[in-house]
């Protein structure tokens, strides 16, 4: 049973995280997940609409109201081996940033499918859906541009 201290250093951590709640944050790849970078607008929804459709639903995916790509959350290591020429892939040492959780609304970084601890995008099932929707030959190129996303630097080995 708890206690009235635990109640109250649980009412304090709570205090503490509230400010911060609603900000973005840098996540660094490779550990956790991977991200992989689609086109957004309509190849991006078909995309999506493959996605939803699939047993356990699509997992997390980060849109961003000032460019026009989607980033898929994998599970980590897909960029070891991700070879589809219509997304782009990107993994340790890179970081990016990552909106609230609590962010679904489209303004900035927010999150177009949720973050789930639990549960990330199937990189298979996604290569699988780009063959589909076979998005222009040029897109790998453009993608490759958003490589150096502002915040998706990669990180200092150390």
């Amino acid at each position: 049973m708890r206690t009235a201290d635990d109640w109250s250093e649980l009412a304090a951590l709570l205090r503490r995280l509230m400010p911060v709640a609603h900000l973005a944050t840098t996540r660094p790849l490779g550990r956790h997940y991977d991200v992989v970078i689609t086109e957004a607008g309509p190849v991006g929804d078909e995309l999506l609409r493959l996605m939803d459709v699939l047993p356990g639903g699509c997992g997390p995916v980060i849109a961003d109201a000032g460019r026009p790509v989607l980033r898929w959350v994998v599970p980590p290591g897909t960029g070891s081996w991700w070879h589809s020429r219509y997304g782009t892939c990107l993994s340790a040492p890179r970081s990016i940033p990552f909106p609230p959780l609590c962010n679904e609304k489209p303004e900035g970084l927010y999150w177009l499918r949720p973050f789930r601890a639990d549960r990330r995008v199937q990189p298979e099932d996604l290569a699988a859906a780009l063959d589909a929707v076979r998005p222009s030959r040029d897109t790998h190129r453009e993608l490759a541009a958003f490589r150096d996303l502002p915040g998706a630097a990669a990180e200092a080995q150390g």
